[in-house]
């Protein structure tokens, strides 16, 4: 039960996170002159994702949770991209890095989940975020496609610098299965909406290569090209 615990505690956090860097989001598409489709869009994530963290925090409490699943630094509660640069560069950056890589990727994890999980609280928790967040993903790549209308050149040149990164990051995360790894998630968690973590290597691999790489090269940037300069373990 304590890996149950501390991933839904983890999940309250990340779905409260990703509320918080929606919101800044949303501030700065309204300044940057995005449509207002675009705009009515954002604002509706961001309703979403603080249900995400309400429902996650149900969950958490339900199963015995005590201390707060929200308490952290509250820098860690703002988009780090590119601190200091134009709000354009920051703003296409993020959208890249959150939406367009890591939403495409949360999207069939969270599908996976909903899978072996059993248990009704967990159950209706992770269907809602499955659903919500094949949402997100789609919002975030319609971002980036208004981003390029606007300046095509000039974002295929932010994407050039820092894709690579991005995809290294996010291969570290999900992608490996350290030595020596002792994996908590069994048949029981699995009740709990936890998938262990081959299966989220082999997600990863599987949508990097179906939708991810395939989606930026199809807007011109640098998919494949990115993933080969990444930096691999």
């Amino acid at each position: 039960m304590d890996a149950v615990l501390a991933e839904w505690k983890a999940r309250t956090l990340a779905e409260y996170r990703c509320a918080s860097v929606t919101g800044e989001l949303l501030l700065w598409l309204m300044r940057l002159g995005f449509s207002s489709e675009i705009i009515q869009q954002c604002h509706k994530v961001l309703g979403e994702e603080l249900e995400h963290s309400d429902i996650c925090w149900e969950v958490y409490a339900t199963l015995g949770g005590e201390d707060d699943p929200l308490e952290c630094a509250e820098g860690s509660l703002v988009i780090p991209h590119a601190y200091g640069e134009p709000a354009f560069d920051r703003l296409v950056l993020f959208v890249i890095d959150h939406f367009c890589i890591g939403e495409t990727l949360a999207a069939p994890l969270f599908a996976a989940m909903t899978e072996k999980v059993s248990k009704a609280g967990p159950k209706t928790a992770v269907k809602r975020l499955a659903k919500d967040t094949a949402g997100h993903r789609e919002f975030g790549w319609a971002v980036l496609d208004e981003a390029i209308e606007q300046d095509d050149a000039y974002v295929l040149n932010l994407a050039k610098k820092h894709i690579p990164t991005f995809l290294t990051r996010v291969e570290t995360a999900w992608g490996y299965i350290p030595d020596g790894w002792k994996e908590p998630v069994g048949p029981e968690e699995g009740k709990f909406g936890l998938i262990p973590r081959a299966v989220y290597k082999r997600i990863f691999y599987q949508e990097i290569a179906e939708s991810v790489l395939p989606e930026l090269d199809a807007r011109n940037l640098p998919g494949r090209e990115a993933w080969s300069k990444r930096k691999k373990r």
